[in-house]
């Protein structure tokens, strides 16, 4: 799922369908990690349990159009054909008091799991999501799950791989309207997908410090850099540059005071 993406449609969707009957089957991978497609939960569990509320939520809400997006074509242009093709899978995780370690130490294996289960290559590998989803954290599922993406995403985005975090009070803005929340989802839950072209914007924000966006930018470039379209490719190098030049300006701003520091003790001893 990609909410609120530059992207409005998936190239050859009828191929991809015809592609994706081979990955209707459930395979190990996922029955180990206790995961399920959405077709699965939407036809066994009950509607107003937490699974089939988070899909309920997939149809009505990012696969579709929405006002405050600003584009037209649904809120997340992948979710209907990652719909059609039952490449949405589930998890429900029923601990009521865990760490941010232990759902770290989760959100690892789960993604372990995202990379076995089908499918793994081809444009149709593109519309795979796993959904981890805490329905019972209570008032912390907000911090729990903010503070779990923000450690875990460099080390997705190192392996080409995006973290998504959403939950009802989430405040990330829309690409086009900053007063559009995208991410926000009535049960708590992180997502895990691979990365595509059109998330530089995700990658690139100021938000971050130049850092961490520096780190981001050259996991793009490595993973996705010979494949994107030439303006995805030098935005991704212009922001690089960016990034590196105020990481630079961060140094040099730090030297100086430090240097200032030594000279101001320096003449107080000497006076």
């Amino acid at each position: 799922m990609t909410p609120d993406n530059d992207s409005t449609s998936v190239i050859d969707s009828d191929r991809l369908l015809m592609q994706g009957q081979a990955f209707v089957e459930s395979p190990i991978a996922a029955v180990r990690g206790k995961l399920l497609q959405a077709s699965v939960v939407e036809r066994e569990q009950d509607p107003s349990a937490p699974l089939p509320q988070t899909v309920a939520w997939i149809r009505t809400f990012l696969a579709r159009p929405h006002p405050d997006v600003g584009r037209p074509g649904p809120v997340c242009p992948f979710t209907p054909t990652a719909l059609a093709l039952d490449t949405i899978w589930l998890a429900e995780i029923h601990d009521r008091d865990v760490s941010v370690d232990r759902i770290t130490q989760l959100i690892g294996e789960y993604r372990d799991l995202f990379a076995e289960i089908e499918p793994r290559t081809g444009q149709v590998a593109i519309n795979k999501t796993v959904l981890i989803v805490f329905p019972h954290l209570g008032d912390e599922a907000a911090a729990f799950i903010d503070e779990v993406q923000q450690q875990l995403k460099p080390s997705f985005v190192d392996l080409g791989l995006m973290l998504g975090e959403f939950h009802a009070t989430n405040e990330s803005p829309g690409l086009r309207n900053p007063d559009f929340r995208p991410l926000r989802s009535p049960v708590p839950m992180l997502a895990i997908r691979h990365m595509v072209e059109t998330d530089l914007p995700f990658l690139r924000r100021s938000l971050d410090t130049p850092q961490v966006r520096g780190q981001y930018l050259r996991s793009y470039l490595r993973r996705l850099g010979p494949t994107v379209r030439r303006n995805y490719f030098e935005q991704a190098v212009t922001a690089l540059v960016d990034a590196e030049l105020e990481v630079r300006a961060l140094k040099r701003a730090k030297a100086d005071k430090t240097a200032a520091k030594a000279d101001k003790t320096d003449k107080a001893a000497r006076a």
